[in-house]
């Protein structure tokens, strides 16, 4: 005699889903009873009815309103452990498979992703199918927190308003009580889809539209890439990669700077280069295509994209290429603009190109934290730390006119226990083919910056500076406000005029004068 497990105590919702027109587990040791007439109905031909058994764990979600890019969940009375085999398999109801992650693939050592690397349920495929390009990255599709197993499914694989049911091989999971799930045995039906196309919410807990950042993504291209719509993001930690490409005017809101972080580990070590997306459609086994890279973010060709009152880290943690944030704006005719955000890393924190406006940040790293081919990049009154040793940034700028990467009224710090005198404005690449365009306008400099400013091997192009094109500075204090001597700055470098101040740096106004861009979206 087959037993129906009653899997989560969410009395509200199963009742909620008991009008669906589709087999539902018990919930008699819930809610007591049903009526006779119902009573009568569950019981099986010539048996007596079953007695729902003590399982010793439950499972969310059950009932309605589930997340189409949510978590699911098992929580048990002791810690349980990941099997080495068997698969955790989601189906539509009627019976058609709509994910699945093999235990063989998330025991297996971790493949660092290349282009040609077979992929598997380990891998997830960032983007909706509408636009017919994919970020491949690597996930952790099944983890362990204390008496709790986290199951992620793969992105875009439940539908709006769609009933699904979840089987688990026995082998998946050692824990007590734990002998699989069976068929219809966990069930449950994801929420509508969102009824604003300009709103949405993204939230941990709580009412909201969406689990996670990048559903929202998702969700904006059913509503047009040039359609303005912003994205309201609640205080929560987020564990998540992002991906959008050819995706315009839209605004990421966080409730606040400190509670709203989106984060993962990422890095060289697991991801090779800075990546980009692909037109094929990963096949179990066959090569990815493209490596997704090694940031946290990874923005393509997007325009007029705004973050505001959050925090993003790559929580890498170790030395080597690890980018909270990758903007390859390949036309270098886009804009970028944080407001009252955190961008925290250690080498290669933040890669731009195009165009970006920084107001109110703090950016935090140790080598080369701040690079790319950016045409304009403008950070003002930011904190930039120095998280170790190491160089700000390292420019490669397409054009000599091109301004670079700017710091105006900025504050250069370090973190505790950086030694004084290790941390230089930037270094060059050491290549003829780019510019190492930065300038630094009435910053405030501790004393980790060097007498000399610059790390001059190799040396930058041009070798010397002028007023358009090079390492500039202008009005550079100590860190208490006073003047500060640039007798020793390296020779390659030059100090603007008030003349070339006024003209060219004295404001966002100047600095984005004849960009192709314009000045509007600087507010």
């Amino acid at each position: 005699m087959k037993f129906r497990k009653t899997l989560c105590a969410v009395t509200a919702a199963v009742l909620a889903l008991a009008s669906c027109d589709r087999e539902l587990p018990s919930y008699d040791h819930i809610h007591g009873k049903p009526d006779k007439e119902e009573q009568e109905e569950e019981k099986p031909k010539d048996e007596e009815t079953p007695v729902t058994p003590t399982l010793g764990y439950e499972v969310a979600p059950t009932g309605t309103g589930a997340f189409i890019d949510g978590e699911l969940t098992l929580e048990f009375k002791s810690a349980p452990a990941l099997g080495t085999e068997g698969k955790i398999q989601i189906f539509k109801e009627d019976g058609t498979l709509a994910d699945m992650i093999d235990l063989a693939d998330v025991a297996a050592p971790a493949v660092k992703l290349m282009d040609d690397t077979p992929y598997n349920t380990t891998h997830d495929l960032l983007g909706p199918a509408s636009l017919k390009r994919w970020r491949v990255v690597n996930y952790k599709p099944v983890t362990v927190d204390g008496n709790k197993v986290i199951i992620r499914p793969h992105s875009n694989k439940l539908d709006y308003s769609s009933a699904y049911y979840v089987t688990i091989d026995a082998t998946a999971i050692t824990a007590e009580g734990f002998k699989g799930i069976g068929e219809k045995e966990w069930n449950f039906k994801t929420k509508a889809e969102p009824t604003s196309k300009e709103t949405v919410t993204v939230a941990k807990t709580g009412e909201a539209d969406f689990h996670t950042i990048q559903g929202a993504i998702d969700w904006s291209y059913k509503c047009g890439p040039n359609s303005p719509m912003t994205v309201n993001i609640k205080n929560g930690t987020y564990e998540e990669q992002l991906f959008a490409r050819q995706n315009n005017k839209i605004t990421f809101k966080g409730e606040s700077r400190d509670g709203v972080v989106l984060q993962y580990a990422n890095a060289e070590e697991f991801a090779n280069g800075v990546g980009g997306s692909t037109a094929k459609a990963a096949v179990i086994g066959e090569g990815v295509g493209k490596s997704g890279g090694r940031a946290v973010i990874l923005f393509e060709n997007c325009d007029d994209i705004r973050f505001e009152n959050m925090t993003m880290k790559n929580t890498y943690g170790k030395p080597g290429q690890a980018e909270v944030i990758y903007n390859n704006d390949n036309n270098g005719q886009y804009n970028l603009t944080f407001v009252n955000c955190a961008l925290i890393s250690l080498q290669d924190t933040f890669n731009t190109k195009g165009h970006c406006w920084m107001y109110k940040c703090l950016v935090e790293g140790d080598c080369d934290f701040i690079w790319g081919s950016a045409k304009v990049c403008l950070f003002e009154e930011c904190e930039i730390r120095a998280a170790g040793d190491g160089y700000i940034v390292q420019a490669r700028c397409p054009s000599a006119e091109d301004k670079g990467f700017v710091f105006l009224n900025c504050n250069i710090t370090k973190a505790a226990g950086v030694a004084d005198g290790t941390m230089t404005l930037a270094r060059s690449g050491g290549s003829e083919s780019y510019f190492d365009n930065v300038a630094y306008i009435n910053c405030k400099m501790s004393s980790v910056i060097p007498a000399k400013g610059w790390h001059g091997d190799p040396a930058p192009n041009p070798a010397k500076a002028t007023a358009v094109s090079g390492w500039k500075e202008y009005g550079s204090t100590d860190a208490a406000g006073s003047p500060l001597s640039v007798t020793g700055r390296l020779a390659a470098s030059y100090q603007l005029t008030a003349e070339e101040y006024e003209a060219e740096y004295k404001d966002r106004t100047a600095i984005f004068k004849g960009a192709s861009v314009g000045t509007d979206w600087l507010k």
